[in-house]
């Protein structure tokens, strides 16, 4: 495994550790989501209200890690692979956050087990993007991480299919449609968190 030069010196870890702060506010997300399934409508209006305090957490920690970076020099990781990860993690908490909104908004606190399942997944997700933006200068503990996040987004959707047909034979049209928004909003997530992991094993490739 090639070594770059910020490796061999000091590096500024003001970036990286805004990234990381990033992984940390999706897993709380995540986390708020999670609690909605089989929420009160009260409780519901609490959680969405949190996510949004958080979703305007992460955008100030985005904005924050541009101007570490723009005033770096050398960091654990080139500069632009830093931003483009603390970018894509910051979309995911929004793609979160929107989830949770349509959840409130439709009403869609009973959700059914495979929708759990997905959440499931999504947990798992948030918990090793978190590891990867701990493990930025940890290659070989970095590689097992994309891998993991790799298969895991194979899961996430056939969990996907398997919800939305099975909502499909089993409810009524409005039901069917209103989870079906919120399917398509996780859905969003796992693909942002796809481009995430993408974008580690640019840096893995690029380094070995």
């Amino acid at each position: 495994m090639k070594l770059s030069v910020t490796h061999l010196f000091s590096a500024d870890e003001s970036g990286a550790a805004q990234v990381r702060s990033l992984a940390k506010l999706l897993v709380e997300s995540v986390d708020l989501v999670t609690q909605m399934f089989g929420a009160s409508p009260e409780t519901g209006t609490e959680l969405d209200a949190k996510l949004d305090n958080l979703n305007a957490r992460a955008s100030r920690n985005t904005s924050t890690m541009l101007t570490a970076l723009r005033s770096s020099y050398l960091t654990p990781l080139p500069r632009e692979d830093l931003y483009l990860l603390g970018t894509w993690i910051n979309r995911a908490v929004e793609a979160v956050t929107i989830t949770g909104t349509i959840i409130h908004a439709t009403r869609q606190y009973r959700l059914p087990a495979r929708a759990g399942d997905v959440l499931e997944i999504l947990t798992r997700q948030a918990d090793l993007v978190l590891d990867a933006a701990e493990q930025l200068d940890q290659v070989d503990d970095l590689e097992s991480t994309w891998m993991h996040l790799e298969r895991l987004t194979h899961q996430a959707h056939r969990a996907l299919v398997t919800w939305r047909l099975t909502d499909a034979d089993e409810l009524l049209a409005r039901h069917y449609y209103r989870q079906q928004e919120v399917a398509r909003s996780l859905e969003s997530t796992f693909m942002t968190i796809r481009e995430f992991c993408t974008q580690l094993g640019r840096i893995l490739v690029r380094d070995s």
